[in-house]
């Protein structure tokens, strides 16, 4: 579940004199990489629009709508801080002018974008802000798009820590994982209020789904069924076969936990079927392995086999190796099951293969598994000379071409893609007798690991075997202190140009026209507590960060107590002044703690 990025519409303003033809040009090459950006061009839309604030505007909506689309553009590509820099740029230019429908939509794109980040923490605080904003402005849109975006926020985090308590065995982990998908419900039922108070189907069947997943994490499985039904419904009524499909294997996996596999058989199956419908391959591919497997468990072997097939077909034309891996090894289970072990052996070979391709050490201990179990039941029909195996590929519509190391035990010794046999004799003779010895060495080693009767049955194949390819730069980082500093940065930067009282933070894109008016603007009272605010809020944002990467400053001197009592009556100035100063002394001083805003 991911919330989109929210973009500033723009209409020209007709102009006339120089300032017209500068705003023209600016407007232009916005026009121009706005439209690269609709062709996924983004690197070409982003030297188009940093082309557009060279020319430069006096247009604050025209700025607005810079910032925010390179702050889009920036997210697409994953530089999450260059589409903070953007994004923080137009909250400051929507706060100067007074456009709130503007800051809340800066807010859900920030909060966006420290979701991204793994920053749960801050992505509340401007996402809660956002809400704030639609409850002051009485925009019902707004606050359902608040609502929605708080409770994914909740989703991601209590996912990514109920991993952490399942990986620490962490009960206190697991109950902040619970508490996050209970707020998660109760923010996504409060979308659901007002998409249904707005007659907005797109929005309720977004909220059906997004509530069944949710109850799924907290294991919830009734609650989940009931809403991914509601969600079907709506998909049907609208022909959306793309939703239909997915609420249909939502509800398959449902049943599944719940040991309902005739019912979950027939969802996969209907999830199948859309699929192939639809015509894509990955999704056709995942509701394949995921049919096969629930046949497996339900003890229709024969057709699990099938499916399973039709697996490796697909991800063998997508050349995805970890896609065949789990085809491969499954296929061995399911043709074990039958007592045809030479047919095994033949997929048992493919993927161990596979294995050691993407290096998934988890999936050759059970790879090595399963050849002992073969091996125990039947040695005499599956191996020549205690040294080679005796496989059949009459299974495969397409078989594969084994080379004669690949069907020796030393092959399975391997570890990864590089080993070889150590002290390995050059004697073919001996070499037969030293791989006899090694594999009654593998049988023994193997044997011992056993632990009595602790082995995994093979009929829960799809609970205990994950051939998942561990892509450990794919996960969030949790923590709020992951280079976020250019928020503090450019706050600090925007102060320096406040010196002599000119109070105008710096806006790249601003022409010195532009700069004038801001100037103007800032010299009422009212506008310059906006700015000052804002730069508090900011900086309140970051306070966690300093907090964890910054050392401690000495203690306070009770004398000084009088001072720290007057803090929050100085100017904001100041304040980041002296912060400055403490950081030209101590690159890592921690900053005093600011009350936390709402989140």
């Amino acid at each position: 579940m991911t919330n989109h990025a929210e973009n500033t519409p723009y209409v020209f303003t007709k102009k006339v004199g120089k300032g017209a033809m500068q705003d023209r040009s600016c407007y232009k090459l916005t026009q121009e990489g706005e439209r690269l950006f609709r062709m996924q061009k983004y690197e070409q839309g982003i030297d188009l629009l940093k082309k557009a604030l060279e020319v430069g505007t006096d247009d604050f909506s025209l700025l607005s709508a810079i910032y925010c689309q390179l702050g889009n553009a920036h997210t697409m590509l994953k530089d999450y801080e260059q589409a903070l820099k953007f994004h923080t740029y137009d909250i400051l230019v929507e706060r100067l002018i007074g456009n709130k429908p503007g800051e809340a939509k800066s807010c859900a794109n920030l909060g966006n974008i420290f979701k991204m980040k793994g920053a749960y923490n801050d992505a509340l605080t401007f996402t809660f802000k956002q809400l704030d904003f639609a409850e002051e402005l009485g925009d019902k849109v707004l606050k359902s798009r608040a609502y929605y975006n708080i409770a994914t926020i909740y989703v991601e985090r209590g996912r990514c820590t109920k991993l952490e308590a399942a990986e620490e065995r962490n009960d206190a982990k697991n109950d902040e994982a619970q508490s996050d998908f209970e707020n998660a419900a109760k923010y996504f039922k409060l979308n659901l209020e007002v998409a249904e108070a707005l007659d907005d189907p797109l929005t309720m069947g977004r909220c059906y789904g997004s509530l069944g997943n949710t109850f799924y994490c907290l294991g919830d499985y009734d609650q989940s069924i009931e809403f991914h039904k509601r969600r079907l419904e709506l998909s049907q009524q609208y022909g959306d076969r793309a939703s239909m499909r997915r609420a249909h294997a939502n509800i398959a996996n449902c049943h599944a936990l719940k040991s309902n596999m005739p019912l979950a058989i027939q969802h996969y199956k209907l999830a199948y079927n859309l699929a192939t419908e639809i015509g894509n391959k990955t999704e056709e591919a995942q509701m394949a392995y995921s049919l096969a497997n629930a046949l497996y468990i339900g003890k229709e072997v024969q057709k699990a086999i099938t499916y399973f097939q039709r697996h490796l077909k697909i991800a063998r034309s997508l050349e995805d190796i970890s896609g065949q891996l789990r085809s491969c090894y499954s296929l061995a289970l399911s043709f074990n099951n039958l007592c045809e072990r030479r047919k095994a052996l033949y997929y048992l070979v493919l993927a161990k293969r596979n294995s050691l391709q993407v290096n998934d050490t988890s999936a050759i201990l059970d790879i090595d598994n399963l050849l002992h179990e073969i091996l125990e039941a039947g040695q005499e029909n599956v191996l020549i000379d205690d040294i080679e195996l005796i496989i059949d590929q009459s299974a495969d519509p397409a078989p594969a071409e084994i080379e004669h190391r690949e069907l020796r035990l030393t092959f399975f010794q391997k570890r990864n893609i590089n080993d070889r046999p150590v002290n390995t004799p050059e004697d073919p003779l001996a070499e037969d007798r030293y791989e006899k010895e090694e594999f009654f060495d593998m049988l023994a080693k193997l044997q011992s690991k056993r632990m009595n009767d602790q082995r995994v049955d093979a009929s829960v194949l799809n609970a205990n075997i994950d051939f998942r390819v561990r892509q450990t730069d794919t996960e969030p980082d949790n923590s709020s202190t992951d280079g976020s500093e250019v928020l503090i940065d450019l706050i600090l930067n925007a102060q320096e140009r406040r010196m002599d009282d000119q109070r105008a933070p710096f806006l790249p894109g601003l022409n010195p026209n532009g700069q004038i008016i801001l100037r103007r603007l800032n010299t009422d009272q009212g506008n310059e507590e906006l700015d000052d605010h804002l730069v508090e809020w900011l900086m309140r944002v970051q306070s966690q960060r300093l907090d964890e990467q910054r050392s401690e400053l000495p203690p306070i001197k009770p004398e000084g107590q009088e001072e720290l009592d007057k803090k929050k009556e100085e100017d904001v100035t100041a304040i980041v002044m002296r912060m400055q100063a403490g950081r030209l002394e101590d690159q890592r001083a921690h900053l005093p703690t600011i009350p936390t805003s709402k989140n």
